[in-house]
């Protein structure tokens, strides 16, 4: 499968990517493991949810990805996580019509790594298993054509809360301990702008 990139015309958040990415932290063995863990159990409580079946994920084409197999457009100073979208196109197809959406979930290793270490009542497990539900959440509903990838800031800001209580919704019947507490933080960096809890980049 090949995608095209194009460059971004605006991305502010970006940092001095030649000396940062030698300085940042990023997910070891151990992190990676809860993160497959959660992986699976956000992608079945997603999909029960919104009742999809596997065809549906098959024209929703994604992947989930930690810092090392990121590009320099997805790495961003402060979100934890965020939503690239694609053109995507089998290799031996050459047609337009060939083409379907492609979405990279880009887990900001160093900002998630950063933030426990800042917050003691935030653990790896939950807050990976909320992270990816979201931006899960964000691909289904962009996937439905329930909510526009390239929108003005302000639908950005409502359909930031709508996930959020989207997720809460989803993951509201697990049994997951310290849960709460990544809830809690949502909800305050989501009072304080949309930006701290995703961010969506068209490239």
């Amino acid at each position: 499968m090949q995608t095209k990139r194009t460059p971004l015309t605006k991305f502010s958040e970006m940092v001095n990517l030649s000396s940062y990415m030698e300085q940042a932290k990023r997910f070891h063995q151990d992190h990676k493991e809860h993160l497959n863990r959660a992986a699976i159990i956000a992608e079945e409580v997603t999909s029960d949810f919104f009742k999809l079946s596997l065809s549906h994920w098959r024209r929703a084409r994604y992947d989930i990805l930690t810092r090392e197999g990121l590009w320099a457009e997805e790495i961003c100073s402060h979100a934890l996580a965020l939503v690239a979208k694609y053109n995507g196109r089998p290799q031996d197809r050459l047609l337009g019509s060939a083409v379907f959406d492609f979405y990279r979930v880009c887990l900001q290793d160093h900002n998630i790594l950063k933030t426990l270490e800042q917050r003691d009542d935030l653990s790896l497990f939950p807050l990976l298993l909320y992270i990816v539900t979201h931006e899960l959440v964000h691909v289904v509903r962009f996937s439905q054509f329930l909510a526009l990838f390239e929108a003005p800031e302000e639908v950005k800001q409502e359909e930031e809360r709508r996930v959020h209580r989207l997720t809460q919704k989803i993951l509201a019947p697990l049994n997951v301990r310290d849960l709460s507490p990544v809830i809690r933080y949502y909800d305050d960096n989501l009072e304080g702008g949309w930006q701290y809890a995703d961010l969506r980049v068209s490239v």
